[in-house]
């Protein structure tokens, strides 16, 4: 799978609004709530995640469009966890968060948007977009110049590889959206004692991976798939 060219990343920095607040891991000290009841097949989506992949390790990642951490992540291992998918080494789950923009006091929603054109796509069947679209999404989080528009997004979506009518995405996978982040925001990861509190959250076949942000992200997740291969 060939990712697309990314733009430069818009504003990296945390947002200059009206309230300054602490980002630090975009953390999230919210009780669990119930999982999405409204509809079955939008409950499994939003419990199982967008499944990328078939190979023999499991990775999984808790990701929110509107953390500058989850950028961070993304430009640091997001290349590699693409062409381990590609090559057959790694099964991806992603899970979409949405509480972020709001923690940034973002107003335009871009946490729930961007995810829910990642579902969208997902449901469309066209997983090899996803990262790719990740990829895009992260690299252009809201920023003090602006916040992607809906059209932006479904363009991103273009850009990444996606073919099909994404017209009505955000209408249609909003909710699908919420429930994903109301299901696992303070929800314990099977198999593990780590809480989704904070994003991001990375899991290799079981193991929870400590994100650092120190420039040894890259390496260290590269041996984490060398060991759980062996």
């Amino acid at each position: 799978m060939t990712s697309p060219q990314l733009p430069r990343r818009i504003g990296t920095g945390v947002l200059a609004l009206a309230t300054a607040l602490s980002l630090a891991a975009c953390t999230n000290s919210a009780e669990p709530e119930a999982s999405a009841t409204a509809s079955s097949a939008l409950s499994v989506l939003a419990e199982d995640g967008i499944v990328i992949g078939s190979g023999p390790i499991n990775v999984e990642m808790w990701g929110d469009p509107a953390c500058p951490h989850c950028a961070e992540l993304d430009e640091a291992i997001g290349t590699d966890m693409a062409d381990l998918v590609a090559a057959g080494d790694i099964t991806m789950t992603l899970h979409p968060m949405t509480y972020v923009s709001e923690k940034r006091g973002d107003t335009t929603d871009y946490s729930t948007r961007a995810s829910a054109v990642l579902l969208a796509v997902s449901g469309a069947g066209e997983t090899d977009a996803v990262l790719p679209l990740y990829s895009l999404i992260q690299a252009n989080q809201v920023s003090e110049s602006g916040s992607p528009s809906n059209d932006d997004l479904v363009q991103y979506a273009e850009q990444a590889g996606a073919a099909a009518d994404l017209s009505t995405a955000i209408a249609d996978f909003s909710a699908t959206a919420t429930a994903s982040n109301d299901y696992w925001l303070g929800r314990e990861i099977p198999g593990t004692t780590e809480v989704i509190d904070h994003v991001p959250t990375l899991v290799i076949d079981g193991t929870v991976f400590e994100v650092r942000e120190d420039g040894s992200d890259a390496a260290r997740f590269s041996a984490a798939v060398e060991q759980a291969r062996a």
